[in-house]
């Protein structure tokens, strides 16, 4: 059975909150705290980000109840604009995309990346940015994305 891509809730914290600690762990980033104090971070954060008027969103594949990938997506709203008004023309802001390694390959990426930027569309915004990893850069170039951002990395990781 496929894993039904859905919008995330609050109940789906601990999930994401999982899939988050996966993903940072496999990619590299030592964990210098327990799992339970970043369970509570993360639970506090979510409470924020699923609050009605939020700008955070984020998509699950959700897999009979465990999931199994992710993608977040926060809309930035922009410094005042002479001919457009505050919420107009936004950023959309994608970040931490994550499909674990059993279901990778399978298209349930792109699906979480194309729910992701249809909402942002659906905002009208200005255009969708993100900061891909070497190795998922092509897959982010195969969905359109190109080159054009500077970066400077101040803090690392």
């Amino acid at each position: 059975m496929r894993p039904k891509i859905r919008v995330a809730t609050l109940e789906d914290a601990d999930e994401l909150a999982r899939l988050r600690w996966e993903f940072r762990i496999e990619f590299g980033t030592p964990a210098t705290r327990d799992y339970e104090a970043f369970l509570s971070e993360f639970r506090a954060f979510a409470a924020d980000a699923f609050a009605d008027d939020a700008p955070w969103r984020a998509w699950v594949a959700d897999e009979g109840g465990r999931l199994v990938g992710c993608a977040w997506l926060q809309i930035v709203v922009k410094v005042p604009h002479p001919s457009r008004t505050l919420t107009e023309r936004p950023i959309a802001y994608v970040t931490n995309m994550y499909v674990d390694a059993g279901h990778r390959n399978s298209g349930l990426g792109r699906e979480l990346l194309d729910r992701a930027i249809g909402f942002a569309r659906g905002r009208e915004v200005d255009g969708v940015m993100l900061w891909p990893s070497e190795r998922s850069r092509p897959f982010y170039e195969r969905a359109g994305f190109g080159p054009g951002w500077l970066w400077l990395d101040v803090a690392g990781d």
